[in-house]
């Protein structure tokens, strides 16, 4: 039983024989508070040390923060020299690409096509799978209700 603040603060005992609660009532109402706050306990030390590795994990980035800063630097005028090179071949790189996504489409057409017409054939034979399944057992209801209305050979 998880207890909360306003369970402890509503808490009602029954009076025992004699003025005062009912002992294991009593009990069995602080064990549960005792585990509750234990649980809240653990908790709450679990959360302070991931705070702690956080905020060392925080202080980690924070030192290599210069670092970064210098990276991105030289990534910039590196990025600046790329954008320059690869301009020229994202002209190339797309056209090649257009190309291939329109092969690819034709082909996902196709297969598409191809699907369609796979469904459609399993449909039908399903049906038709169906139509043969309710013929079978048409007749061999027939065949029951024959066998039922024949009277019984003398034995």
């Amino acid at each position: 039983m998880r207890v909360t603040p306003l369970d402890i603060i509503q808490k009602q005992f029954s009076p025992a024989r004699r003025a005062g609660y009912e002992s294991d009532e009593v009990r069995q109402f602080l064990e549960a508070v005792r585990e509750s706050m234990e649980e809240l306990l653990k908790e709450s030390q679990r959360l302070r040390e991931q705070v702690a590795q956080r905020d060392a994990e925080i202080e980690e980035l924070r030192s290599k923060e210069s670092d970064i800063k210098s990276t991105l630097m030289l990534a910039r005028r590196l990025s600046d020299d790329m954008e320059r090179a690869s301009r020229r071949e994202s002209d190339v790189l797309i056209g090649e690409a257009r190309l291939e996504a329109e092969r690819i489409l034709m082909a996902v057409s196709d297969e598409r096509r191809e699907l369609q017409a796979d469904i459609l054939r399993l449909r039908s034979g399903r049906n038709r799978l169906i139509a043969d399944l309710r013929a079978v057992i048409e007749t061999q209801s027939r065949a029951l209700a024959e066998l039922d209305a024949d009277p019984p050979a003398a034995r």
